[in-house]
């Protein structure tokens, strides 16, 4: 498990990454590169989905975002399930996939148990 100032990862137990943003984050740049060097300590640097519990973010900024798109870099990521259920975080989900285009599948849905389904139906874990 890797905890940040932001951020809290773990391996699933199904073999996909979990992050869940913490209550009121304001998420910048390091914010981001700090926890996707945990996610790729945590994989091994083999290939992955990751689940985004983006459902208490308060704000992230462009340079977050662009980051997470994941443009330029090779991700080790498969797909990406990212769960909302506020106004807020259906404006940053939508946000990042409109303006963002992630190189991988990225979807967002209004529970975990949704987006587990997605990640177990359509990419075997």
């Amino acid at each position: 498990m890797f905890e940040s100032r932001v951020f809290m990862t773990k391996m699933d137990d199904r073999g996909f990454i979990r992050t869940v943003v913490k209550p009121g984050s304001v998420i910048e740049l390091k914010d981001a590169q700090e926890n996707t060097e945990a996610v790729i300590r945590i994989s091994g640097g083999s290939n992955f989905p990751i689940l985004v519990n983006l459902t208490e973010i308060k704000y992230i900024s462009k340079e977050a975002r662009d980051h997470f798109s994941m443009r330029g870099r090779k991700p080790n990521v498969i797909c990406i399930a990212m769960v909302v259920n506020k106004p807020v975080s259906m404006i940053v989900g939508n946000f990042f996939l409109g303006l963002n285009k992630p190189t991988v599948p990225t979807k967002l849905f209004v529970s975990e148990k949704s987006a587990e389904k997605w990640i177990m139906e359509e990419f075997g874990k």
